[in-house]
């Protein structure tokens, strides 16, 4: 793949990202996942954060975030749905593909007074294997484990994690091409009942499970720079 045309899909992405919030990842309920006057935790949206984060990483997330847990109703059906129709619509020799930007559990809370979160972001990526892999960007990234290549470099949504993700119904080459990419954000979360490595891998995992991943991967348990 050319450079320019790697170039111009992260551009692309760039922009795709900016614009994620306004209804990629199927929100239902605009305020279905927000605590009300009760105190009630919406069962939709802790299901979905089950479902990504594990139930029990869940549970040591409410108890960091001071029992103030507020997660937003995300569906992870739309999700898979629309990442294969992504992937199946996918060209390698043009590449226009935009590339969405999901977030499918978003967690809140406060700590010390003061507000804390932590976001999962699921998407394919803008980097194809070989990118990661060769050439003078590849000092950006690390392999962690065969297959498996971490970015150094924290953005707002943390350190991508990529990975080749082969789905049915597309064209050969896409798992390289096309792989796909996970982070976790985790701000301003003191107590540590579960890592942001141990999320990050979870996250990794059960993204792979929902997609249907053709590749068998190991994500290790230690990810991110210390």
């Amino acid at each position: 793949m050319s450079k320019t045309r790697r170039l111009s899909g992260i551009a692309v992405g760039a922009l795709t990202a900016a614009l994620v919030l306004t209804g990629c990842s199927g929100d239902g309920d605009a305020g279905g996942g927000q605590e009300g006057s009760t105190g009630a935790v919406s069962p939709a949206a802790l299901k979905n954060c089950g479902q990504v984060f594990g139930e029990r990483n869940v549970e040591a997330l409410r108890t960091d975030l001071g029992g103030t847990l507020q997660p937003h109703d995300r569906s992870l059906t739309e999700m898979k749905e629309r990442m294969i129709a992504e992937a199946q619509l996918w060209d390698p020799a043009t590449d226009k593909l935009s590339r969405t930007t999901f977030r499918p559990c978003q967690i809140e809370g406060r700590v010390d007074g003061k507000e804390a979160w932590v976001n999962a972001t699921v998407g394919w990526s803008t980097y194809d294997v070989t990118f990661v892999t060769d050439g003078k960007h590849a000092r950006d990234f690390r392999e962690v484990a065969k297959g498996v290549y971490l970015d150094l470099r924290e953005g707002v949504d943390g350190n991508p994690l990529i990975m080749p993700c082969t789905v049915p119904g597309t064209r050969a080459g896409q798992g390289q091409e096309l792989p796909l990419q996970v982070s976790v954000a985790d701000t301003d979360r003191t107590d540590r009942s579960v890592s942001t490595d141990q999320l990050l891998k979870t996250l990794a995992e059960n993204t792979r499970e929902l997609l249907g991943c053709a590749e068998k991967v190991t994500v290790p348990e230690k990810l991110l720079p210390r």
